[in-house]
């Protein structure tokens, strides 16, 4: 065996010597010293323009899993083994072109690509993010809590849940159960994330409410550490977006998925095509079914490189299985590349791998979401695989600010350390990846759509007409495995707001007129509009929720977690899915609601004192008619010996919004608690209290432990209760404020109530009305008809109605049966009758 394997190598090395004195350029037919049709176009180019000692790096995948003699053979053609990557059969290795050249020659190798520096899709302010300071006094700024309000999460996380059973779904503390994303993580797949900011609570390796895994590719492996995301800050203001707390800013500027998990990848900064493999590696081994126990089901990428779909890649190769294999949604940004729509081919303008089939990729739109923003990346208008899927805002997008980054420093003179303000595609892409965390968290079961496959042009495009859609061709896309998309993503273009946002454009974009899309919409294989700059429209949360729950009742209808019924489709979902969003008024018998947050004050939130820094952190409570009490305690954490932090703060409150501080002097204090109780009358009623945490501290050790965030940070808790008088019915309804979310639970009654007051209080407000949608759940069989009985029932019903034939059939196999039995009988008594003669 050892001598076969020297004599492998001793032939490889004399091709490889004889490649090195006869190397020649790589011309566009066939090279005998490289196999071009193994090589994506990137390398290529390359080849063709550099000279046989360049370096470079480059993934390759064998064409079965790499042995031990596969890297002695590596080795023996000069190239240098960088990394493994088991998932692809592959891995990367740096070499020169020539010796590349003769890498690809070798039987063993199923395809190469260049391995280059992937772009992170944000445009940083002087590019066209707003400053909030140039902003004019009392204009509304521009925050992270109103997109989630153009999305509609807020919407969502409003509603109340109301069981299949009818009954209205209650947490053990009295409050209405909402939705927010808590039990699905969803991976941040990008320069990392400062987990240091309290917006995501890291406490240790998989424990905690936030972030429960935060780690850094170094090359050759992922190492946890608390801060992943050291120069760049990318990931961090992403992370934001999909679910941060909203800590640093008491709870007004949370993500999509506010109660969610996250996992925070760091791939280092100018990270590289190989490096996001290895994210996407770590996630399909995190989130195996049967072996998923932190229910890892999104990975949200802004990040890529302009370009067509590459079904080889070893990204697009990966998509796919992380899709197909582990259910798990796989969101792209579509690119920074503007455009008009006519580039095509070699001028594709959006990003590779969001054109991947199975990834769902997410346009930028002004912040508002009416409009698609100037360098949102439009698609080839005669190739609709490149089109974006959906879109969201990604203009003037504030979220989680890192410390100590290249962003951090560009967006200082916006006034706030800890969330800034910034635009680009990579700003709209985690709105959707914290979407499709709140949808999988609500419809575990979604999966692979078997039955719709990704829309695409075959010769004559839908817009341009016979002939123009002559490039990029797949001849089995209509029944290939690789077409098919993640059911999310069916889910979000269903729901997804297209009226009004046709040849409905930003200004700043020269190449695009905005005005080529007719009356009558491009129709997707939804049946819904769909184009080449926005996608299918505004993402809508709160109908998509409402569709994939809907679609979950009908999968599984007892609601043992278990899938009894995979033949209910997307589409059976959407066709009665409106029924589950209601308005409903509660009867509640209590006397009492209350409003519950946590924060992290810091001297930075005690207001807008002429200071070059401050956080708004600002809190409001709805105050319903019939009010006569309110009650807080606010608990805060004001030493702390590991850092040597000693300091003082309180709570404000002001019940008529009218600036004084009808707290001041009220308080009392036990140990770490400080104890409101304000009368209140009716002039408060029907408008927001407004709370705000002032203070002072100091801290001696701070950057020991945390040389970002160092100053001092006090944790705090509050919990406002307040007590209506019920002499008369008091319904309670109001409407969100746009720059903010709150929510009032009812909580367990005061000493006064009695059973006279059974019912005076109602609360009349949104809900997901599950129980409506069990009504209208209709049998289905596998094959798509109405459930008749099963097979049994089936074949009864079968016999009852050709019962004549039936009976004829059996008359006749009986007969042969018969005939049958005699021949053997009269075979085996001449058998036995020789051998008595023998």
């Amino acid at each position: 065996m050892r001598q076969q394997r020297r004599f492998v190598l001793l032939a490889v090395l004399m091709q490889a010597l004889m490649l090195g004195a006869t190397a020649a350029p790589v011309a566009d037919g066939m090279n005998p010293y490289g196999d071009t049709t193994k090589m994506n176009t990137d390398l290529l180019d390359k080849l063709v323009d550099g000279d046989g000692s360049t370096l470079v790096e480059v993934i390759f995948q064998l064409n079965s899993p790499m042995t031990e003699e596969d890297r002695e053979v590596i080795e023996a053609y000069r190239m240098t083994l960088l990394g493994e990557a088991p998932l692809v059969d592959g891995g990367l290795v740096e070499g020169t072109l020539t010796d590349l050249r003769s890498l690809s020659m070798w039987e063993r190798v199923e395809y190469l690509e260049l391995n280059k520096e992937l772009d992170f899709f944000y445009l940083p302010s002087e590019y066209g993010g707003m400053d909030p300071s140039s902003l004019d006094e009392g204009e509304v700024g521009i925050m992270m809590h109103e997109t989630t309000h153009i999305v509609k999460a807020t919407t969502s996380w409003d509603r109340i849940i109301i069981s299949p059973q009818g009954d209205v779904e209650y947490e053990t503390d009295l409050s209405f159960t909402e939705w927010d994303g808590d039990g699905t993580a969803i991976v941040d797949l990008d320069t990392g994330v400062d987990a240091g900011h309290p917006d995501f609570d890291y406490l240790e390796p998989w424990v905690g409410e936030k972030v429960i895994y935060s780690a850094k590719f170094d090359g050759i492996q992922w190492t946890e550490t608390r801060n992943s995301d050291t120069s760049s800050g990318h990931g961090t203001h992403v992370g934001g977006t999909i679910a941060g707390n909203g800590d640093a800013s008491g709870g007004r500027r949370a993500g999509v998925a506010k109660g969610g998990q996250m996992v925070a990848l760091g791939t280092g900064d100018g990270a590289s095509i190989f490096a996001a493999e290895q994210g996407l590696e770590w996630t399909f081994a995190h989130s195996t079914p049967g072996q998923n126990n932190h229910h890892v089901r999104v990975v949200s990428n802004s990040w890529g490189t302009d370009g067509d779909y590459d079904p080889n890649g070893v990204i697009a190769q990966l998509t796919d299985r992380l899709t197909y294999e582990n259910g798990v949604a796989v969101i792209f940004a579509a690119s920074n590349s503007g455009g008009s729509g006519g580039e095509c081919a070699g001028g594709l303008k959006t990003n590779v791998y969001a054109n991947t089939p199975s990834a769902i990729s997410v346009a930028a739109l002004t912040h508002d979401g009416t409009a698609v923003t100037s360098f949102s990346s439009r698609g080839c208008m005669n190739q609709q695989h490149t089109w974006p899927d959906v879109g969201a805002p990604g203009r003037d997008i504030w979220a989680t600010a890192p410390r100590g980054t290249a962003i951090d420093a560009s967006t200082r003179t916006q006034g706030d350390l800890y969330y800034m303000a910034i635009s680009g595609t990579s700003m709209a892409t985690p709105h959707v990846g914290g979407m499709a965390g709140l949808l999988i968290n609500v419809a575990p079961s979604l999966g692979v759509a078997d039955y719709h496959r990704e829309d695409h042009d075959f010769g004559d495009s839908i817009v341009g007409g016979e002939g123009t859609a002559a490039y990029g061709q797949f001849e089995d896309w209509e029944t290939a495995n690789y077409s098919r998309i993640h059911e999310v993503e069916l889910i979000l273009e269903l729901t997804a707001t297209y009226e009004g946002m046709e040849n409905s454009c930003e200004d700043g974009n020269s190449d695009d007129a905005c005005s080529d899309i007719p009356t009558e919409c491009y129709i997707s294989a939804t049946g819904e509009c769909h184009d080449w700059r926005v996608g299918h429209g505004l993402t809508d949360t709160d109908a998509a929720v409402a569709l994939a729950r809907t679609l979950q009742l009908m999968r599984d209808q007892d609601g043992d977690g278990m899938i009894d019924h995979p033949e209910y489709t997307v589409w059976d979902a959407w066709e009665i899915y409106e029924a589950m969003m209601t308005e409903t008024t509660v009867s509640l018998s209590t006397d009492r609601l209350g409003h519950s947050w946590k924060g992290d004050w810091n001297h930075f939130n005690n207001g807008q004192t002429g200071a070059v820094y401050y956080t708004e952190d600002s809190h409001y409570v709805w105050i319903p008619n019939g009010t006569e009490r309110l009650e807080a305690t606010f608990s805060a954490t004001e030493f702390e010996l590991d850092s040597g932090q000693a300091g003082s703060v309180q709570l404000e409150i002001d019940l008529g919004d009218d600036g004084s501080n009808d707290a001041q002097g009220q308080g009392s204090r036990v140990a770490d608690t400080w104890y409101y109780d304000l009368d209140v009358d009716s002039s408060a009623w029907g408008q927001w209290a407004h709370f705000d945490v002032t203070g002072q501290a100091v801290t001696l050790f701070g950057f020991i432990d945390d040389p970002e965030f160092f100053e001092s940070r006090i944790p705090y808790t509050v919990d406002v209760v307040l007590t209506l008088a019920l002499s008369e019915p008091v319904n309670v309804q109001f409407d969100q404020r746009p720059d903010f979310y709150s929510d009032l639970n009812p909580i367990a009654p005061s000493e006064v109530y009695d059973d006279s007051m059974e019912g005076m209080l109602t609360y009349t407000r949104g809900a997901y009305d599950q129980y409506a949608v069990v009504q209208l759940i209709q049998p289905k069989s596998m094959n798509g008809g109405e459930d008749d009985g099963g097979f049994f029932a089936s074949m009864a019903d079968a016999i009852q109605d050709n019962a004549l034939i039936i009976v004829f059939l059996l008359l006749i196999a009986l007969g042969v049966a018969t005939t049958v039995i005699v021949r053997n009988g009269q075979e085996d008594e001449e058998i036995l009758e020789g051998e008595q003669i023998e």
